[in-house]
């Protein structure tokens, strides 16, 4: 029988948890795989397929082959891990995968865990990982097979630092990592060179905060007191805006240990200052009413920059696709403008992972696959399978910075500086990043953005509001 604690504590609805949380508060679009932005990830476009039915298998097992079966969230991922898994299938004759994308999949992945049954492995995302480890021990610990497998440790130890870190905890390895999301700064080249600027992706390191602002002004087109073209677009989130600002600038949602909010820092403050004057102040860049109306009737926030609305977007590597669709878009990219302060440049990204379930019959034969998935040969596909950046940084830096490889945009090797300074989208040990961005985070970062309150006065809200949450998840 299920373990009805375990699914109050963890079971929140499909629509709230698939992927992460509601990040419609703060502005925020749409975000990367396995979170749910306003709703759901743009990034792996992850609308849900219905469950497959019961007993259902790709393929016909080999006698004396494991089963072993593996769930992922997104329905776009499909035609990638079909390719890996049968690959995979082809290339040993000891495993036998399956992959499967059930239905209402975070809901799915608890109950079944309750209930001591469901995948062996699944694809876990990094604002979910910390809370659920902590909250229930709900994924195995593959320390131990990480101890007795050189070729997997040396495979972990070419992944991206900080991905690595994130999902390990008390120098527990809770899974391997897969991949993960960049925001950077995409631009419509006409409208640039037509303004007689320089390209951003040009420009180097003098891609700043005050180019960003000069460039703003220069490409906002106004009739009166209209505009009809936004220079700016895409501040208002915590993925793809201001939190990226607020790391930037040598600042921070939490601190070190996670341990306690420290928002309201004046590294922080100037970040989100600058964000909102943007908007507000310079009205080069829209406001979050101002995206609403023009999201009316189904409107992809891609189609801002398609249609001409907006010149440069803060936006995630998930929107390439859609500009590779439209072939008389002239686009290109680069990093994130860099803070003046600390010349860095920032990536807040959703790291997403392979764990395993620590009621799984066959662990071995699991591991297995959570091996093969951390070598070269596997992420160097992750690219061309899924659009996404690979856990691994040697993959990472050969294919999506290659346009030759990897194809548009033209600029990609000045996403190298967006790889290396990736870090995961802050979240806390107990408290839920639903919790974190719906009582913590929107009530007043929604504010801010409004121009209803002073930037030092809400962010000092966000931070008494997210402590007194830690605190109570500490005492509760």
């Amino acid at each position: 029988m299920a373990d009805e604690k375990l699914i109050r504590a963890y079971g929140v609805s499909r629509r709230t948890f698939l992927g992460g949380a509601a990040l419609a508060g703060a502005g925020t679009l749409l975000a990367a795989c396995g979170m749910q932005a306003g709703s759901s990830d743009d990034g792996g476009e992850m609308a849900e397929a219905e469950a497959p039915a019961e007993g259902e298998a790709s393929e016909a097992m080999a006698e004396g082959e494991v089963p072993v079966l593996l769930w992922q969230w997104g329905t776009t991922y499909v035609p990638g891990f079909e390719t890996l898994v049968a690959e995979y299938n082809e290339m040993q004759e000891e495993v036998a995968l399956t992959v499967e994308q059930p239905s209402g999949y975070w809901d799915s992945v608890l109950a079944a865990i309750a209930a001591q049954t469901g995948p062996d492995i699944f694809l876990m995302n990094g604002v979910n990982i910390k809370s659920w480890i902590t909250g229930g021990r709900v994924v195995g610990d593959l320390s131990q097979y990480f101890a007795t497998d050189q070729q997997a440790t040396e495979d972990l130890g070419a992944a991206l630092p900080s991905f690595v870190d994130w999902y390990s905890t008390d120098g527990h390895a809770s899974g391997t990592p897969w991949n993960y999301s960049t925001s950077n700064t995409q631009y419509n080249v006409e409208h640039v060179v037509a303004a007689g600027l320089t390209p951003p992706a040009e420009l180097g390191d003098g891609w700043d905060w005050n180019a960003m602002q000069e460039y703003g002004e220069k490409l906002t087109m106004r009739d009166g007191e209209n505009i009809t073209r936004f220079g700016q677009g895409h501040l208002h989130g915590i993925e793809t805006g201001w939190g990226n600002w607020i790391q930037m600038n040598g600042g921070s949602v939490l601190n070190e240990d996670r341990s306690r909010c420290v928002i309201a820092s004046p590294e922080a403050i100037d970040a989100v200052q600058f964000c909102v004057d943007m908007v507000q102040k310079h009205r080069v860049a829209p406001t979050r009413e101002e995206y609403t109306a023009m999201r009316e009737g189904g409107l992809h926030p891609s189609a801002l920059m398609v249609s001409g609305l907006v010149s440069i977007f803060s936006a995630g590597d998930w929107y390439f696709n859609r500009y590779k669709d439209q072939p008389d878009l002239d686009w290109d990219v680069t990093f994130l403008p860099k803070a003046p302060t600390t010349g860095q440049t920032g990536n807040n990204s959703n790291f997403r992972g392979t764990v395993m379930n620590p009621q799984t019959e066959v662990p071995d034969a699991a591991w297995q696959w959570l091996a093969h998935s951390l070598t070269k040969p596997v992420q160097d596909r992750i690219v061309e399978l899924f659009n996404e950046v690979p856990a691994r940084l040697d993959s990472a830096l050969e294919y999506y910075t290659s346009t030759e490889k990897s194809g548009p945009p033209p600029s990609r090797a000045q996403l190298e500086d967006s790889l290396r300074a990736t870090i995961a989208l802050p979240t806390h040990d107990v408290v839920t990043w639903q919790q974190m961005i719906r009582e913590g985070i929107n009530p007043s970062m929604n504010p801010i953005f409004d121009n209803e309150i002073g930037v030092a006065e809400g962010l000092k809200q966000i931070q008494d509001q997210l402590n007194a949450l830690i605190d109570q998840a500490g005492s509760g």
